[in-house]
């Protein structure tokens, strides 16, 4: 990222506090200090570190993220992380973009056929070249020509979705808006397992709501999640308990009710497991 992005980025964003820019579903976040581990649900999205580190934990596997590498969420995916090092000097700077599905289609669909390759196993983690930043850096320059934005950002987008489909990785990103491909059923999979938090999953049924095989689908799944179905749909519950709960709005009790657990005491010590705090100690 040029120095010169950064310092206009600098005057123009809060610290400590994540934002929604005036390009919709272009979102920030600006850190002057070391933040402890936060877990989170990241929606289909690319994330990309403009400036500093940070560490992102899928389960237990370890991800270091600069400006070097962007994040590939294909889908929604539960993840914790945190800034180790931060400053008033020199902040890290996060940004993520909101996965416009329908965008992707279009643009796909005006490219020419290409054979479809596996690429590289990465994960979450791809390379961030130099045509996709220069991309990003244009789009980011927009926020300083808010008159410029309504015309020109879906332009941008579209150029940014051709370069990352055109990337090395760029096959996943192909397959998460073709139906019938393993990405899109997972992503469906993942879609509902969201909508029926509370209900017990049985994961053959679920694998026969996509079209998949019970062992084609456990495999894709912990390929593109990180996660079991099942691990997935614990840490969906459980930080969706914790929102609840910092919200302060009901009983503990009928907050592990309503994200599907049938005993308060299991819910607490899963909770405390996954945390490292109880429920009743949990503020923010």
């Amino acid at each position: 990222m040029q120095p010169h992005i950064i310092e206009s980025l600098l005057t123009i964003l809060p610290r400590n506090e994540t934002i929604e820019s005036d390009i919709e579903g272009l979102f920030f976040y600006c850190a002057d200090k070391p933040s402890d581990m936060v877990s989170y649900i990241q929606e289909p999205s690319i994330c990309i570190v403009l400036q500093g580190e940070r560490e992102i934990y899928l389960g237990s596997d370890c991800q270091r993220f600069d400006d070097n590498h962007l994040m590939f969420c294909p889908v929604n995916i539960p993840i914790s992380g945190h800034i180790k090092s931060a400053s008033p000097e020199r902040p890290v700077i996060v940004m993520s973009m909101r996965l416009d599905l329908p965008l992707i289609r279009e643009v796909l669909a005006k490219m020419p056929p290409k054979s479809a390759t596996q690429g590289s196993n990465l994960g979450i983690k791809w390379p961030l070249d130099n045509t996709i930043m220069d991309s990003f850096e244009r789009l980011i320059g927009l926020l300083h020509y808010p008159n410029d934005i309504y015309f020109l950002a879906p332009l941008l987008l579209q150029e940014i979705y051709y370069r990352l489909l055109n990337a090395e990785q760029g096959e996943k990103l192909r397959q998460l808006v073709t139906n019938g491909s393993h990405t899109h059923q997972i992503s469906q999979a993942t879609d509902w397992l969201k909508r029926h938090l509370n209900e017990t999953v049985v994961i053959e049924e679920l694998a026969l709501k996509v079209g998949m095989s019970e062992s084609g689908f456990y495999q894709h799944f912990k390929a593109l999640t990180g996660f079991s179905p099942l691990q997935y749909q614990k840490s969906l519950r459980l930080m969706e308990a914790r929102r609840l709960i910092r919200l302060g709005d009901k009983q503990v009790s009928q907050i592990a009710l309503d994200v599907g657990y049938e005993s308060p005491s299991q819910f607490s010590r899963e909770y405390k497991r996954f945390f490292n705090v109880s429920p009743s100690q949990d503020t923010v």
